[in-house]
């Protein structure tokens, strides 16, 4: 796989998707590449028709980017950003039509139906996150690991390939856990730990702490997951191994 298709299949993502006014008022939506580059490696091994790999990539893409747009509304009417987080609902069911109507060319109703189902079970996670109903750290951590992964994870599963959905678990949760450490340190701050009387700097060394501890156990699980892997394209084990050899 080469740098080019990625950019290639980046493009039409973006094709699909882009809505001038929506693009406007909102801006323009980040695309993951290593998620990209996760479906497309998937897609390789499923013996599909190239067109219909690239239907299933751009698609699945357009569910994520979905749920990603969801997940920047605020709950508090009040807030002063009320018309940009009711654009960013509407761009959500937008992308989440754009799914279903790629889907419906293909067509297949089963998958259809599983990503509906995991969108649905997404959806309700991240209202248990958002609402604070979870148990405490390790509660917050395997539901923030669903939202990030169980999209991948089920593509992985429909089409019978178990060793994947591993891979997904570990690798994208791993990459969340890298990308946003900050975010989740004030977020285990306001809504999981307890304060314990500490100063507000222990308890962000306290929280720095935990988060580490489960992005060393996240690098573990990608070091046995890839270990156990047939057939991945050099690409994609190049920019595993490179992301394995950062020290936590």
């Amino acid at each position: 796989m080469t740098e080019n298709r990625i950019e290639l299949l980046k493009q039409k993502i973006r094709d699909a998707f882009h809505h001038s006014y929506l693009s406007e008022q909102i801006g323009s939506i980040p695309l993951d590449d290593r998620k990209i580059l996760f479906l497309s490696s998937l897609m390789d091994k499923t013996g599909l028709p190239g067109d219909e790999k690239e239907k299933y990539i751009v698609a699945s893409m357009l569910v994520q980017i979905a749920l990603d747009a969801h997940e920047h509304v605020s709950g508090d009417s009040r807030n002063p950003l009320v018309k940009w987080q009711q654009l960013t609902v509407l761009a959500g069911d937008f992308y989440s039509a754009l799914f279903y109507q790629m889907l419906s060319r293909i067509p297949n109703i089963p998958l259809i139906n599983a990503m509906a189902g995991c969108v649905k079970s997404v959806n309700e996670a991240k209202v248990s996150i958002y609402s604070r109903d979870f148990s405490g750290v390790e509660d917050f951590f395997k539901k923030m690991e669903f939202v990030e992964t169980a999209l991948f994870q089920r593509l992985a599963r429909f089409f019978g390939l178990e060793e994947w959905r591993e891979l997904a678990r570990t690798w994208l949760f791993f990459n969340k856990l890298q990308k946003e450490r900050d975010l989740f340190s004030r977020f285990l701050r306001h809504s999981v730990k307890p304060s314990r009387g500490g100063t507000d700097h222990q308890e962000e060394k306290e929280n720095e702490r935990i988060i580490d501890g489960y992005i060393r156990k996240y690098k573990a699980g990608l070091e046995t997951a890839v270990k156990n892997m047939s057939g991945l394209d050099e690409r994609m084990r190049s920019e595993i191994i490179s992301q394995l050899q950062v020290q936590v």
